[in-house]
This record gives structure tokens, sequence and C-alpha cells, in this order.
């Protein structure tokens, strides 16, 4: 896992060098759409989930996009999961270096979640749905090679509590990662590159 991950992290980095020499591509009003699955890895819990996932986003701004994120939680990758059902929401902006083709970003997206644990063998509770505050926390890369897709890889980090468990505030804080093939389209009328 470890190896992957450094292997990912340095063919951004030599992606990126090669791609400096690009033409400039103008984000300011791109609008922007994605579909995915994406992996998640509980952070207190061994669990890995899979969910399906899309965004909306627009770039008002160069460096700033407002964007949207919905996921829904399909399944676990473990005998006895710890989620239910879950539904994350969130909304916020991010922060985009661009260089060439190729995009960088950061951000910050207050949001929240539809969330029903599963039954614990150890309690053997029942936990009822409940709607609760959550935090997403998002980095990742795109790389625009034609004029209406992309390719993007993410690493997003959520908080969420459950709280009102028979044993306190369960912690349900989850690492997702996605990638895959996005789609944009500009709203305004591209300026010529200086």
């Amino acid at each position: 896992m470890v190896r992957k991950t450094f292997f990912a992290i340095a063919l951004i980095i030599g992606l990126q060098s090669i791609l400096q020499a690009q033409d400039f591509y103008d984000r300011s009003g791109l609008l922007k759409a994605n579909l995915t699955f994406n992996q998640g890895f509980m952070l207190f819990h061994k669990a890995p989930n899979v969910y399906l996932g899309g965004n909306l986003e627009y770039f008002p701004d160069q460096n700033i996009s407002i964007r949207g994120d919905c996921f829904w939680y399909l399944d676990s990758r473990r005998e006895n999961p710890v989620l239910k059902q879950s539904t994350l929401v969130f909304f916020g902006a991010l922060f985009h270096l661009p260089k060439g083709k190729s995009d960088f970003y950061t951000g910050i997206q207050p949001g929240f979640a539809f969330t029903r644990p599963a039954l614990l063998s150890s309690t053997d509770q029942s936990y009822p749905l409940r709607m609760m505050p959550s935090l997403a926390l998002s980095l990742g890369y795109s790389f625009y090679f034609s004029r209406f897709c992309n390719f993007f890889v993410g690493v997003n980090y959520f908080v969420l509590r459950y709280r009102g468990a028979g044993n306190g505030s369960l912690k349900l804080d989850e690492l997702m990662i996605s990638g895959g093939l996005g789609f944009h389209l500009s709203t305004k009328k591209q300026k010529p590159a200086n």
C-alpha cells in the first residue's frame, strides 16, 4: 500500500514537470462534473468502504472554485460492516494552483451526513438514522487533456461523529480515495493566451 502511494506521488510529480511546458488553460468560468466509485478507509475501525460519489464544481476565478460533493455508501469490504447506511453531502471552496494543463487543489468543505451505524455484536444495539454535521478536507490533482475531459485523482478526509450511541460517540472519520475521468464545459469565452 505504501509503495503504491509513493509510486502514485512520484508519477504525479513526474507528470507535473513534463507538463509545465504545456499551453496555459484558463479555468475561470469552467463548470466541471465527476462521477466515481470511491474507496474509503475508516481510521478508527478496520472497515474499507465503497461509495458512489459525484461532484459539481464551478470556477468563478482561475485559482478558486466552489464545489458540492455527494457520497452514497454502497457496501463494506468487511464481513461485519461498521455502517448500515450513510450519505455525505459537502459544499465549499477549493484553492487551485494551475500550471499549464495541470491543476493541484486543496480545500475545506463543511457539510452534513445521514448515517446509521450497523448493529454492533458487542452491544446488540440498533441505531437510528441521524443527520449530523461533518467536515471534509480535500487534496487532489487534475489534468485537462482535452476541451471537454480531464483526469483527476483526489484524497478526502472526512470528520464525522455519530452522537447518541450507548457508549458515547462513534468516531466515523474516513480517508477516501477517488480518481477517474471528469467532464468540464467552459461557460465563458476563453481569453487568448499571452
